[in-house]
């Protein structure tokens, strides 16, 4: 178990440059990538509160706002978002982006950005969720899917590319069936697709690697306590290019890395976390998830943890596919952390997933709230 052989120094959260006062309204943990002139840039917000920004400098402490993107597609109501490219279920697309995941070319500088998309918000008059057409998701009981667009102009303007991942069951129930020819999840017990999710990119190997939810529910229950049965975590990896381009990602699934990323098969590789977040510490030599539970304490309710649940969990692997049980932090005898939570390095070289050292940095942040930044120090127990 983590905490038997470590413990974390958290210190003093001070603002972190994602910022309400500067338009942007975080709703995830926040995407960064270091450049190959060593440049560090993230892009924050979201497209239905607010606006998306991209942020630039050489490490968190210098990091400041550039500029509002402009994206050269719409988002919004399914008779024009996204260029009415199809979901791979066959749906007409909508809603908003939320940008999770970004990597920088190495060789073009083109800018790609991976984000979540859901069928129940800012719909515009065509959102829809598993019981039918909605304002806002009942129980947040509509459907993710993850897009992908790239820029040429260091985030300035953005173009989507295609829809790159999607779980194994459609994106409708058969309570409600937005198009025909196509047979909607049946019965009461559903999944609401692939999204809330990071990506990790490996700094000397070949692939991209994407963690992501997908939520089950049980739709002819009252609350969404009663409704939501799972929250598991996914992997999925795609191969790096050189060329400007970005491949397909391919899912994990029976032990393998074998299934399409989108309608493909997919194996859980840990259980009750929410929006998982991965890192890699090169002293400790394992990789390191931070998330926040929903279900343990929607069922069981942890002394000191909110109806929120915002709190922090922490889970460690040295394969990145099997992963220890999730433990809560605490601080001062009390849980802490929030609805997001991120390790972020502190230095001026390292990519934002790879840690060199033992002290770093935690962001978190609930939905659209300022995004925080905590010190910390990771260490070992005598």
């Amino acid at each position: 178990m983590f905490f038997d052989n470590y413990e974390l120094i958290i210190g003093e959260g001070q603002k972190s440059p994602f910022l309400n006062k500067y338009g942007v309204y975080q709703d995830g943990t926040t995407p960064m990538y270091r450049d190959t002139d060593g440049r560090l840039w993230a892009i924050s917000g979201h497209s239905h509160m607010g606006h998306i920004a991209m942020f630039a400098g050489t490490c968190l402490d210098d990091m400041h706002h550039m500029w509002e993107i402009q994206t050269a597609f719409r988002i919004g109501h399914a008779d024009h978002a996204f260029g009415g490219i199809r979901y791979p279920d066959g749906v007409l697309p909508r809603g908003s982006i939320w940008p999770f995941g970004l990597y920088i070319c190495p060789n073009t500088h083109r800018f790609f950005c991976w984000f979540h998309n859901e069928t129940g918000w800012n719909g515009e008059g065509s959102a829809y969720d598993a019981f039918g057409p909605c304002e806002t998701p009942r129980f947040d009981s509509d459907f993710r899917h993850v897009g992908l667009m790239h820029s040429d102009d260091e985030g300035k303007t953005w173009h989507f590319d295609r829809w790159v991942l999607s779980a194994e069951e459609v994106c409708f129930t058969d309570r409600y069936a937005p198009i025909s020819g196509v047979i909607g999840q049946r019965g009461d017990i559903i999944r609401l697709g692939s999204g809330d999710f990071c990506m990790y990119v490996e700094p000397d190997g070949d692939d991209i690697y994407v963690f992501y939810n997908i939520l089950t529910m049980d739709i002819s229950q009252k609350s969404t306590g009663e409704a939501w049965l799972g929250c598991d975590a996914y992997v999925a990896r795609c191969r790096k290019r050189a060329d400007g381009t970005m491949g397909d990602f391919v899912k994990y699934y029976d032990g393998a890395f074998c299934e399409a990323g989108n309608l493909g098969r997919e194996s859980a590789i840990l259980s009750d976390v929410w929006h998982p977040r991965v890192v890699y510490s090169v002293p400790e030599k394992m990789f390191i998830m931070t998330s926040k539970p929903i279900l343990s304490t929607m069922k069981n309710r942890i002394e000191g943890v909110d109806a929120k649940a915002r709190v922090m969990q922490i889970s460690t692997s040295r394969d990145m596919l099997h992963w220890s049980k999730p433990e809560i932090v605490y601080r001062d005898g009390k849980p802490w952390g929030n609805h997001y939570n991120a390790i972020v390095p502190d230095d001026t070289v390292s990519q934002p997933n790879i840690l060199t050292s033992n002290r770093f940095s935690l962001l978190n942040n609930h939905n659209g709230t300022d995004v925080m930044r905590y010190p910390v120090e990771l260490r070992r127990k005598t």
